[in-house]
């Protein structure tokens, strides 16, 4: 948990050190994040190609992880567009030009392909070449690094990204949400809910899920987690887009813990620069509480 934050904040401190008026090396620095994003988004095919007997576990499993990822994401979505109905946030720098839903779909489908790619490329290549899960590290440190000199070349304050209020009750919303989520599924496969509440404390951490209940309950829901918690940042390519300016919490509640890394570029542009300090809040509390709620549901006996 500490070295997660730790990715995260020791870059993003970094670029805060760094304060420019040159129009052009912030263009530069626009087009170095996005090129970063497809590579994160490369990196998550790839390695997923590569898990082991992937073939023969998703016919067992897909149905178990198919329920958790809707009956979550549906619970978290309509919370969260009551939220955003009840507390509309204000957009203070609307676009003059905010491109089409199709258009938007389109840009998702692009990010999504790279997904695809990777995770062909690493299929196809496995048996001469591993790829570690560490591997994306560096590339999530460069990339939080540069957004942070976009937050600080863009009138934002560290106070304001780390203590919004807005990101805050988004989170607990999401949070009690996704919990609801795993209860209501379980009931549905007749599982017991402290699987059911341990499956959906992942948040979309799935390399830490995947650990946590593969040590308490064996692969088979090891896998089932991996599965709900990837498809929230597959589902979060296309959701962010055509959400965020009409329900920006919703927007940004629906990527879970991959708000501090993966879906964070696609938050910043959907949103503009403007909501990355809701993002940014919003990711610090999905992601502290996952190590902490994982434990504490996997060791209860069933």
């Amino acid at each position: 948990m500490y070295e997660g934050l730790l990715i995260v904040l020791g870059p993003m401190f970094l670029g805060y050190l760094i304060k420019t008026k040159n129009t052009s090396f912030l263009l530069n620095i626009n087009k170095i994040v996005m090129i970063l994003l497809f590579l994160i988004l490369f990196v998550m095919g790839f390695k997923l190609g590569q898990l082991d007997n992937l073939a023969k576990q998703i016919p067992i499993i897909g149905i178990s992880a198919f329920t958790f990822a809707i009956v979550i994401q549906s619970c978290n979505i309509i919370a969260l567009i009551i939220y955003d109905k009840l507390s509309p946030e204000p957009i203070k720098n609307l676009r003059k030009v905010i491109p089409s839903r199709w258009k938007m779909l389109f840009d998702s489908m692009k990010l999504a392909s790279m997904v695809l790619i990777g995770f062909v490329i690493g299929l196809i290549i496995k048996p001469w070449f591993i790829l570690y899960f560490s591997a994306s590290t560096y590339i999530l440190i460069a990339l939080i690094f540069f957004i942070g000199i976009q937050l600080r070349n863009n009138g934002i304050s560290l106070k304001t990204v780390i203590f919004n209020k807005r990101g805050i009750n988004t989170g607990i919303i999401f949070s009690i949400t996704s919990l609801l989520g795993g209860g209501i599924s379980a009931s549905i496969l007749d599982l017991p809910i402290t699987q059911g509440l341990a499956i959906s404390s992942g948040f979309g951490w799935y390399s830490l899920s995947s650990v946590v209940i593969n040590n308490a309950w064996g692969p088979i829901f090891s896998s089932i987690a991996f599965l709900n918690d990837l498809s929230r940042e597959i589902v979060s390519l296309f959701i962010i887009p055509m959400l965020m300016n009409n329900y920006r919490s919703t927007a940004v509640g629906i990527s879970g813990a991959t708000a501090l890394d993966c879906s964070l570029p696609i938050i910043q542009r959907s949103g503009g620069i403007e909501i990355v300090p809701l993002a940014i809040s919003f990711g610090f509390i999905t992601n502290i509480l996952p190590p902490i709620l994982l434990v504490f549901f996997s060791s209860i006996p069933i």
